[in-house]
């Protein structure tokens, strides 16, 4: 569970830093999709198996991105670097909706 709310704040500061910081035209379309969809996914990811997986493309697609389109400067491409890589890493450690039913065993909810 926790790496879903990890993956959902990482998407809400992803969208906040399209804002926040300058970016080129692309740049900014790119940030702004794969926050949209690392949100919406990382939520998915408690009903659907396949979520968590769209959600480690979405990272890749980032940090591919990151690396190509040009940076008005060097922060924006190290955000959303770091931002994609941390989305993957929290992407391939979830357990899926099996872990949700597990935990609500474990804890004893129903």
């Amino acid at each position: 569970m926790t790496t879903r709310i990890f993956n959902a704040l990482i998407g809400i500061w992803l969208f906040a830093t399209a804002f926040m910081w300058p970016h080129a035209h692309l740049a900014q379309v790119v940030t702004i999709v794969a926050a949209v969809l690392t949100f919406v996914l990382s939520i998915m990811s408690m009903y659907i198996r396949g979520a968590r997986h769209l959600n480690a493309v979405v990272a890749v697609f980032l940090f591919l991105s990151a690396l190509t389109l040009p940076a008005l400067t060097r922060a924006t491409c190290w955000n959303n670097a770091i931002c994609a890589i941390a989305i993957l890493i929290a992407s391939l450690a979830d357990s899926g909706p099996e872990g949700v039913r597990r935990e609500r065993e474990l804890y004893g909810r129903i």
